[in-house]
């Protein structure tokens, strides 16, 4: 048995405005409130996408909910009057979102799936509440964006090339064959990166940008052939449009190039680019300049640069350089699949622009000084906030925010300063029934020196001022981090009787440059050693049966999970998720694979070859220290992480004779907690709870 790593190491307590005291740790509820449970999942409603229009006077936001009467997810998008915060249904769909407003503010083109067809584009008007169909893409429609003077409309077709004819000789064969029969299923596959986790197969994909007039006639193809393209923005005067696209084969994961065409067709154009990898590129608003993000692809853990250049790439300029910021929401959570990029949204006379970027423990939205790069949060240094859009004018912001006790709503805020003020609370009547755990953030120093940030969860179930067990939840990424953002997996833990503790260790997002860089060619130790340091001092705590501790996972997480347990026999039971075992086949299998993704070109050495940094780095080379009983669950249609990753950890704790249970859950994939079906991550929920009272008993 493996005795548990101890350092020593100063505690350094974060001193909030809110103290949170022992008296003081549930969110206030009502008497009759109770704990969270698996099937409020079904209950929430969840928003996405908010943009405000043009006038400033309505924002339009997706709301989804879970039906697990049919299994499946319903959407259809909200009309929130910014003045008052009155909302109604606009569209009473079933699978509608991705709005985009007429430059007048008199309707929306948004998209709507359904059993009968693909994805169209259609239009709802504001005065009449009337819905037309604009497009009728025989491939579906997506992404619509209105010319400036609201006369066309950009949007992205994905054309998928035609299967072969079967390899069979029918003559020969001496029958007819059925129509089924004569294209073949057989795939040939000459490139990298064919397939992408919840996508499948897509190296015959291929979105192609088109235009329409505004009600949907004269619709034409503006680029062609085999590569796809990412539409990034109209210039100002309508005549041309950016996007960015690989149009080359690469074995790294990142290289990217801007274009330009006419929009009116023609030859496409590429920005001269002073770094290989190149995207969110978007006009200012005088035109003159186009902004975008530079970078290379070697280091796993670097920040892009954000430059501006003039329309064919000269005169560059950076802006913010490179490994100074991180743009964008990283925070992991389990209602939404990743907050993304807003911005930039830039002001009147591009003296200014919005965007969102990270911190320790957040991500809000900054205003940025276009000339200096100099930045001033627009809205507090807390929660999460993304989704952002702005008003013509440039004097008000829209965006989705989230914390630990509130799912994403919709929010409004002045460019010129002051409070936000909230404009939905969808789910304030099932909110009132429950009681939530407040999260208390603490920080450790870990033994290299390091501030660790990191939340303690308390039990909000069980008996009244006991020592409760304790699970350590590990997230995945590495590249992302932790925040003060909803979490129903941990609401529904500690309604069941567990602290849950978390944290940021070195390799998250959220903590500068170095802080994620720290991570690159150690994945296992600087980890391992930063979540002992954490669980060190949560344990301290009166509330804390030190005898019952549980750790767990998912993704990286998972990886991190397998570590731990193979490295100490502190937690009485573990679970990974999704999980790398094997960085060598991982490296080579996965949808991922790449000669750039763990730290540089074969900075670990060649994976197919002795005496690299793979196996000393992977789990299932220390299964053998393994004694906690675990549970290993992964999804049968991931492809980011394999199955063959938990099988081979499985098959190896077998042959040793140790306590491993092995769940397989069919036709999902790595994002099973965040976007499976609705039934099977309820059903999760409770496969999770199960596995950990019965080592933990809360």
């Amino acid at each position: 048995m493996l005795a548990a790593k101890r350092r020593t190491m100063k505690i350094a307590r974060i001193a909030l405005a809110l103290a949170f005291l022992a008296s003081a740790v549930l969110a206030a509820r009502p008497a009759s409130a109770r704990p969270v449970q698996a099937e409020d999942l079904f209950k929430f409603t969840l928003l996405a996408g908010a943009q405000i229009s043009p006038d400033g006077k309505w924002v339009v936001v997706g709301a989804q909910h879970l039906d697990p009467r049919k299994n499946a997810y319903r959407s259809s998008l909200l009309l929130v009057n910014v003045a008052t915060g009155a909302s109604r249904d606009a569209t009473n769909g079933t699978h509608d979102g991705g709005a985009s407003w007429m430059p007048d503010s008199s309707g929306f083109a948004f998209v709507r799936a359904g059993k009968d067809h693909k994805p169209q584009i259609f239009l709802y008007r504001l005065k009449s509440g009337a819905i037309a169909q604009l497009t009728h893409a025989k491939d579906g429609a997506g992404g619509p964006v209105f010319s400036h003077d609201g006369k066309r409309l950009a949007y992205t077709v994905v054309a998928t090339d035609p299967a072969h004819a079967t390899f069979v000789d029918f003559g020969n064969a001496g029958y007819a064959p059925k129509a089924a029969q004569k294209k073949t299923d057989i795939r040939q596959i000459t490139t990298m990166h064919f397939d992408a986790n919840g996508a499948g197969y897509v190296y015959d994909q291929h979105p192609h940008l088109w235009i329409a007039n505004a009600d949907g006639s004269g619709a034409r193809q503006l680029t062609f052939g085999a590569w796809g393209e990412n539409f990034g923005g109209w210039s100002p005067d309508d005549r041309t449009i950016a996007f960015d696209s690989l149009r080359y084969e690469s074995p790294s994961l990142g290289p990217n190039d801007i274009y330009t065409i006419s929009s009116r067709g023609g030859t496409i154009h590429k920005l001269a680019a002073p770094a290989i990898a190149n995207g969110g590129e978007t006009y200012g608003r005088r035109g003159d300049r186009l902004w975008f993000f530079s970078g290379g692809v070697m280091d796993p853990a670097e920040y892009p640069a954000l430059l501006s250049a003039n329309p064919d790439g000269s005169d560059a300029r950076t802006l913010v350089a490179k490994n100074t910021t991180l743009f964008g929401d990283s925070i992991l959570a389990d209602m939404k699949e990743g907050g993304g990029q807003c911005g930039p949204l830039f002001g009147p006379g591009d003296a200014w622009f919005v965007i969102n970027a990270d911190g320790s423990r957040y991500a809000n939205l900054r205003k940025v000084d276009a000339t200096s790069g100099a930045m001033t949060d627009l809205t507090p240094a807390r929660g999460e906030a993304w989704s952002c859009s702005m008003s013509t004018d440039g004097a008000t912001i829209a965006y989705l925010y989230s914390d630990a006790t509130h799912p994403a709503d919709v929010y409004v805020t002045s460019t010129a300063g002051g409070a936000p003020r909230r404009l939905t609370d969808v789910n304030r009547a099932l909110l009132a029934r429950l009681t939530l755990s407040v999260p208390q953030p603490f920080s450790v120093v870990d033994p290299a020196g390091v501030s660790i940030p990191a939340w303690f969860m308390p039990a909000v179930g069980g008996a009244k001022g006991a020592k409760h067990p304790t699970v350590l939840d590990i997230h995945g990424g590495p590249a992302t981090h932790f925040g003060d953002s909803f979490f129903q997996e941990f609401q529904y833990m500690a309604g069941l009787g567990y602290n849950v503790v978390y944290s940021n260790p070195r390799g998250s997002t959220g903590s500068g440059y170095a802080f994620q860089e720290a991570l690159v060619k150690n994945f296992g130790d600087v980890m391992f050693d930063d979540v002992q340091a954490v669980m060190d001092e949560a344990v301290k705590r009166p509330d804390v049966d030190a005898s019952r501790l549980g750790v767990s996972g998912g993704s990286y997480g998972g990886f991190a999970s397998l570590w731990v347990i193979a490295h100490t026999d502190r937690y009485k039971v573990a679970i990974a998720e999704r999980v790398v075992s094997n960085l060598a086949t991982e490296q080579l299998a996965a949808d991922l694979a790449s000669d750039n993704a763990l730290g540089g070109k074969y900075a670990w050495g060649l994976p197919w070859e002795a005496g690299n940094l793979y196996a000393a780095q992977s789990p299932v080379t220390y299964v053998a220290n393994v004694h906690t009983p675990l549970l290993i669950l992964h999804s049968s249609d991931d492809i980011r992480t394999p199955i063959d990753q938990t099988l081979q950890e499985f098959n190896a704790l077998k042959m040793l004779g140790r306590t491993v249970k092995y769940v397989m859950v069919p036709n999902e994939t790595h994002d099973l907690s965040r976007t499976g079906s609705p039934i099977h991550r309820v059903e999760r929920l409770h496969i999770l709870a199960d596995w950990l009272d019965r080592y933990l008993k809360p």
